[in-house]
C-alpha cells in the first residue's frame, strides 16, 4: 500500500474510534486555563491511535501533533519538526464544535516534505466527507476531483472570517467583519478551520480568512487548497510559512478575491 492509500485508510479508522468514542461520556478540559481554548478526551484517544500507527509504519518521520500526550510522545519539539519528511496531525480540528455535538469538525493528517505539504487527507466522519491531495496530482472530495470557485467579484462571494480570541484582534475583527458585510455577498464563520479551508477548496466558499491560525494544524487542508486552485498569504500578501506559531491566514480562490480581502483586512 502506497503512503497515499494508508493514510486514506489510516484516518477513515480514525473516524470510527472518533464516532464510537462520541456516544460515550467524555471530559471536556481548558488549555491554557482559557475556557475558549479546549481539549477533550477523544482528541487524545484519536491522537495517540494516529500517532502510534505512523510511528509503526514510518519510523524515521517527524511528527507533530496539536494534542500530543505523553503516552504517544508526540508533542511538538524542535527534534520532531527538523527531519525531511513531519508529519502534521490535528486529531479533531474544531474540538469545540465537537463538545457540543455540531457536525462540523474534522480529523487532519498532512505530510510536509521540507517543511512543503506533498500529501493529505481532512475528513469529516460524521458527513463521511474526505478532502484529500497529492502534490501535483490534483486535490479531491471522497475521490471526486474538486477545484475552487471562478468567482472573482467580492460582491458575489462568501466568506469565512475568524478574528480570533485574543483581545489585539478584537478591534481589527470588529472593524474587519463591518466591511465585509457592506463588500460581500456573505460573511461568517463555522468554526473549523481545516474544514473552512475545504470549503474554499471545492468551490462552496471563496475565501477563508483567521486572525490566529497555526498553519501546522491545518497543513492538510492548505495543501488541499493550494493543490485545488487556490492561494494562502499573510498579511502582507506573502506566500505563508508552515509553522506552528499564530499568525493571520488569508485564504481565497483566485488572486482577484485575495487582493478584494486584503484591501479590506490586511
Amino acid at each position: 500500500m502506497n503512503t497515499y492509500d494508508f493514510v486514506l485508510a489510516l484516518v477513515k479508522n480514525a473516524g470510527e474510534l472518533l464516532l464510537k468514542q462520541s456516544k460515550e461520556t467524555f471530559s471536556v478540559t481548558m488549555k491554557n486555563n482559557d475556557p475558549r481554548d479546549i481539549v477533550t478526551a477523544v482528541d487524545i484517544v484519536v491522537n495517540d491511535f494516529l500517532v502510534t500507527a505512523l510511528k509503526n509504519e514510518f519510523p524515521t518521520y517527524g511528527i507533530y501533533s496539536e494534542e500530543g500526550s505523553e503516552s504517544a510522545d508526540s508533542g511538538p519539539g524542535p527534534e520532531l519538526l527538523s527531519g525531511e519528511y513531519v508529519w502534521a496531525i490535528d486529531p479533531i480540528d474544531g474540538s469545540a464544535n465537537f463538545a457540543r455535538h455540531i457536525p462540523h469538525f474534522a480529523i487532519c493528517v498532512g505530510l510536509l516534505y521540507k517543511g512543503v505539504p506533498v500529501l493529505g487527507v481532512v475528513y469529516n466522519p460524521i458527513t463521511r466527507e474526505m478532502f484529500s491531495f497529492k502534490k501535483g496530482e490534483g486535490a479531491y472530495l471522497n475521490g471526486e476531483r474538486i477545484e475552487v470557485s471562478k468567482i472573482t467579484d467580492l460582491k458575489k462571494a462568501q466568506v469565512l472570517f475568524k478574528a480570533g480570541r485574543k483581545p489585539e484582534l478584537w478591534k481589527w475583527g470588529g472593524e474587519g467583519y463591518e466591511r465585509l458585510l457592506a463588500n460581500a455577498n456573505k460573511s461568517g464563520n463555522f468554526g473549523g478551520s481545516a474544514l473552512d479551508t475545504c470549503f474554499v477548496a471545492s468551490g462552496r466558499v471563496e475565501a477563508n480568512i483567521y486572525g490566529r491560525l497555526s498553519t501546522f494544524d491545518i497543513a492538510s487542508a492548505i495543501g488541499i487548497l493550494v493543490e485545488a486552485g487556490g492561494r494562502v498569504v499573510n498579511k502582507n500578501g506573502d506566500a505563508i510559512t508552515f509553522s506552528k506559531e499564530p499568525q493571520k491566514v488569508f485564504m481565497s480562490n483566485n488572486e482577484s478575491i485575495e487582493k478584494a480581502v486584503l484591501s479590506l483586512l490586511g
